[in-house]
């Protein structure tokens, strides 16, 4: 994983590990990791980070859990703009801070300043501003290519079939991140699917810049 994703606080390999250590969920931005973790976590499994040359001798299975890429990227885009152009914290070293000039922009401001030079920035690299909106493929098609793959799809039957598959517990209040806790991120997402609507083309844009993923979703689900 390149470094861009590294400085993000991303770790390439990093997931949750069953207790007998022979399943491993990959971990995908914006694909239910933070509800997995905490459901798991009920369940004895704990966060780890594997990779190809270091990993558990009895694992068995990578759990991959996939997830329409049109919605995962309207989710992912509006928490990067929260998190690194609302707020631009992040992009500064904690020491020094944001200066008076890179304070906090509301989603409101931003959607009021929001232009075609704005909207063309934003659908030109789509795909590349942080692991929010990275490919699904790129992170585990090439981690521990001997071990094999089980895959779940985010739906409304996602939560009974891992259920079932992994023998998890209906538990309730789990930490699910709805964009819509932050007020920023659930109006940023509503307007950027308002936008794919408006414009189509946009849609079809995001459709085609994830081209590998819908291949591998039609090719694991027929769909």
């Amino acid at each position: 994983m390149i470094r861009q994703l590294a400085d993000r606080g991303y770790g390439y390999g990093s997931g949750i590990i069953s207790p007998g250590h022979d399943r491993f969920v990959v971990n995908i931005p914006k694909n239910a990791s933070s509800y997995l973790l905490d459901w798991s976590n009920h369940h004895g499994w704990t966060a780890a980070e594997i990779n190809n040359i270091d990993y558990p001798r009895k694992l068995q299975e990578l759990i991959v859990v996939l997830r329409d890429p049109v919605q995962r990227w309207i989710s992912g885009i509006a928490q990067y703009l929260t998190g690194y152009v609302l707020n631009v914290s992040g992009a500064y070293d904690w020491n020094t801070g944001p200066g008076p000039n890179d304070q906090r922009i509301s989603a409101d401001a931003f959607i009021e300043e929001y232009n075609q030079v704005v909207e063309r920035l934003l659908f030109d690299n789509l795909t590349r501003f942080d692991d929010h909106v990275w490919p699904q493929c790129e992170f585990f098609q090439d981690l521990l290519p001997q071990v094999p793959r089980k895959f779940f799809y985010i739906d409304q039957n996602f939560d009974s079939n891992v259920s079932d598959y992994l023998g998890f517990r209906p538990i309730s209040g789990l930490d699910r991140n709805h964009g819509d806790t932050n007020p920023d991120t659930g109006k940023i997402q509503h307007f950027i699917r308002a936008r794919l609507n408006t414009r189509p083309e946009l849609q079809e844009r995001v459709h085609r810049a994830y081209a590998q993923d819908y291949k591998m979703i039609k090719q694991v689900f027929n769909q």
